[in-house]
């Protein structure tokens, strides 16, 4: 089966930790390179993982929503784990919790954290298929499709996604060019696909959006 075909479990992952903190757009919840103080669960918002890589250039490694998992784990004396991204909310009012020692988890939130993970690992494989099997147009459109799907909200037939990214965020996102974005995001908008403004993005009928 084609990776980019199975589509991450949506199942909800009930963290019952009380460690909570309210973050507005452009703050940073953790930074890259320190040490990880753990997993945190997004509760309310939109966050963007951003990375700078090694010849100073920064990508953009995944865009996080409601009930998803961000961070490196708990951290290990012995051998601790550095952050390999920062994590920034794009929207006002983002929720965050923190949790605790996986340890300390029941039974059922082990089980639906491990499959967060295995989520998470899923998503980067299939951005790298996509990046070696699809040009720049395809990668952009699925970006589109992917975000739209798990933070959209459908009107009937329409689906508006609401969302602080600029074009350059979206091309660093698909790994493509800000020239590219624009240039496909106008030829959807001419062809009746879509309708765009500032930071929202009307899909006319999102289940029939093609990749190509």
């Amino acid at each position: 089966m084609n990776p980019s075909l199975i589509q991450p479990s949506r199942e909800s992952i009930q963290i019952t930790f009380p460690v909570f903190k309210s973050y507005s757009k452009g703050q940073s919840i953790y930074k890259q390179d320190q040490h990880s103080e753990g997993f945190y669960l997004i509760k309310k918002g939109i966050v963007k993982l951003q990375k700078t890589l090694p010849n100073g250039l920064q990508t953009i490694l995944k865009i996080v929503g409601e009930g998803e998992i961000i961070g490196e784990g708990e951290v290990d004396s012995t051998f601790p784990r550095q952050n390999l991204s920062y994590a920034i909310a794009i929207q006002d009012g983002t929720l965050i919790q923190k949790v605790g020692s996986f340890a300390n988890l029941s039974f059922q939130e082990q089980k639906s954290l491990n499959q967060k993970l295995i989520d998470r690992a899923l998503e980067s494989a299939q951005r790298h298929e996509r990046l070696i099997s699809c040009d720049a147009e395809q990668r952009i459109r699925a970006v589109l499709k992917e975000l739209a799907v798990k933070l959209g909200k459908k009107y009937g037939d329409e689906t508006l996604l609401k969302i602080n990214l600029t074009h350059e965020d979206f091309a660093l996102l698909s790994d493509s060019s800000r020239q590219t974005v624009t240039k496909t995001l106008s030829n959807l908008k001419q062809k009746g696909i879509i309708n765009y403004s500032r930071n929202r993005i009307l899909f006319r009928d999102l289940a029939n959006f093609k990749l190509s």
